[in-house]
């Protein structure tokens, strides 16, 4: 964790010093933030600092990422929105050209990155491809609607980028951790001129790019291999506020017949200035700590799904309070004070007509009773039909055989894969079994033919494999004895277009491992990457390549009969 802390520092500071020249270079060309009857600011500033964002990122990125055909769609994709928003700021750009610009990117990381939500919507072709764009533009814009204040957008997204990262890590995801502390590295060197009273905007270069970036990251997994909701949910908690303030935009512009880009005052950052009268760097503190809750709701679901979801819904419900309060809608929005007030009965708050018609009424007593009974007696029935999902889980055959004598490492390992296949987490269960495969034969190996009917290998390869495995790592039994592999990092995973011939399927997957080996008292540390494929319900190991351990390289090329796409 300390290096990829490396990975924030370094990027910190090359905006920090980079950011004095991009504000003279802005004043210089005159591209500045105009005043007008929206802005909060007294006088003209430079507005490129999304500039120093990118080039900060960009280097630091160069430095430090192994890059993958993923991470350089996202690259690229991040590169063309940020310049349409480059161009925006210099040359007022329509909106529509802005629309076609993000969905261009946005279809880069679609179809070149082929990075869309997995296990959503399979039945329906280009479902899960088609609620991805939707996702990438969305998040892309909210970022941008909410840039209102000094050091809003850029703190919000610094907090939901250490999210992104913390719960990356927990997963074993060291490149999506990665990724995200550069970029806040990046944005939070510009918060130093960008806290008020602000020295320089973001602009749309730095506002896009920021939420095309987080878009695109939350895509990987976000660290959560719990569920495939919380692929896309987890993200969505975390970016509550900018999210919320761009839903309630479109509603409200659509209640006031305005059309979706005309602007106005009625953000949550300026319903909190204007309407509770605080000041502009409390309204981005409060923002900032409401955005830390729902960050930290999202880990709290790491831990205990149950609560975190129940966490959420009351931060849900109190932010539907505070729209209604604040009129952020309209002033006759405002059903939940209506319910409330059927109790509080207050004067001051809107009312239901028909039920203060009846409200001491025994009929109204009876109707009250009959809701309150139909709610209980669907809890206890939602309950028991959790509780029947859960013994038809236990009672899923695993098609992964557990083996005798296992290390504490690979008794866990198992357990986990089991629990990946029955709950059905296709994505989860790759990683494990790939995981489980190194474990075990850097752990057991030996001349034996230990691989033969172990259940692990694809039966078009298996014999060539075998044979492929006793030759090139050989090595494990003559250099090596007593091997165990005590601890493994997953430090990325994604599809391939990788094929075998004889193999019907198409789902690939490549999964990137670092492995700590015990022999004795000396400590070894290596990678490897295993291929998978899933077929008949279940997956099969058909390549490996390994790094020997102490970094030597002992293979530099598949053997086995591939075909790349």
């Amino acid at each position: 964790m300390l290096e990829i802390a490396l990975y924030y520092v370094v990027a910190f500071i090359i905006a920090a010093l980079f950011m004095p020249f991009v504000m003279k270079a802005g004043t210089y060309f005159g591209v500045v933030a105009k005043m007008n009857e929206r802005t909060v600011h007294t006088h003209e500033i430079p507005r490129i600092g999304g500039y120093t964002i990118y080039i900060a990122f960009l280097i630091a990125a160069l430095i430090f990422l192994k890059t993958d055909t993923q991470v350089n769609a996202i690259l690229l994709g991040g590169f063309v929105t940020f310049m349409v928003g480059l161009y925006d700021d210099v040359h007022d750009i329509s909106p529509r050209l802005k629309l076609i610009g993000q969905i261009v990117a946005a279809c880069i990381v679609i179809f070149y990155g082929d990075i869309h939500l997995q296990n959503f919507g399979e039945e329906i072709p280009y479902f899960a491809e088609v609620i991805t764009l939707f996702w990438i533009v969305g998040i892309t814009n909210a970022i941008n609607l909410i840039d209102g204040l000094d050091g809003l957008s850029g703190g919000i997204s610094v907090i939901v980028l250490f999210t992104i990262s913390y719960t990356s890590y927990l997963s074993g995801r060291v490149d999506i951790a990665s990724l995200s502390l550069i970029l806040a590295g990046a944005i939070s060197g510009f918060l130093l001129y960008n806290f008020h009273p602000a020295k320089i905007f973001m602009g749309d270069c730095g506002a896009l790019f920021i939420g095309f970036m987080i878009a695109s990251i939350s895509l990987l997994g976000f660290g959560y291999n719990s569920s495939t909701f919380f692929t896309l949910g987890a993200p969505i908690v975390v970016l509550m506020v900018p999210i919320m303030d761009t839903l309630i935009a479109i509603v409200r512009r659509k209640v006031r017949h305005k059309k979706f880009n005309e602007a106005d005052k009625r953000h949550i950052h300026h319903r909190l200035m204007y309407k509770f009268n605080l000041s502009h760097q409390r309204s981005v503190l409060v923002l900032y700590v409401i955005t830390l809750i729902f960050s930290f709701i999202s880990i709290l679901y790491y831990y205990n799904p149950s609560f975190g979801v129940f966490c959420f819904l009351i931060m849900m419900l109190l932010t539907e309070l505070f729209v209604e309060l604040s009129n952020m809608i309209s002033r006759k929005y405002k059903p939940v004070v209506t319910i409330a007030n059927i109790f509080l009965n207050r004067d001051d708050l809107p009312k239901i007509r028909m039920i203060e018609k009846y409200r001491y009424t025994k009929r109204m007593k009876i109707i009250t009773i009959i809701i309150l009974s139909f709610v209980v007696c669907f809890l206890i029935y939602q309950n028991q039909e959790e509780l029947t999902s859960v013994v038809e889980q236990e009672e899923i055959e695993v098609p992964y055989d557990a083996l005798d004598n296992q290390t504490t490492l690979l008794s866990e390992l198992y357990l986990d894969l089991s629990d990946a296949f029955s709950n059905g987490q296709r994505e989860t269960e790759y990683k494990l079994f790939a995981s489980y495969f190194m474990a075990d034969i850097l752990t057991t190996y030996d001349d034996t033919g230990l691989l033969e009917g172990d259940g692990y290998l694809h039966e078009t390869v298996e014999e060539e494999f075998i044979e492929y495995f006793g030759k090139n790592y050989g090595f494990l039994q003559s250099e090596y004895s007593d091997l165990e592999v005590t601890s493994y990092d997953i430090i990325s995973s994604s599809p391939t277009s990788l094929t075998y011939e004889g193999i019907d399927s198409t789902k690939y997957y490549r999964v990137y491992i670092e492995y700590t080996l015990n022999q004795e008292v000396k400590e070894l540390t290596g990678f490897g990457t295993i291929i998978v494929v899933y077929e008949s319900d279940r997956y099969y190991v058909v390549g490996m390549d390994l790094l020997k351990p102490e970094f030597e390289q002992t293979l530099t090329e598949n053997s086995l009969n591939t075909v790349e796409e």
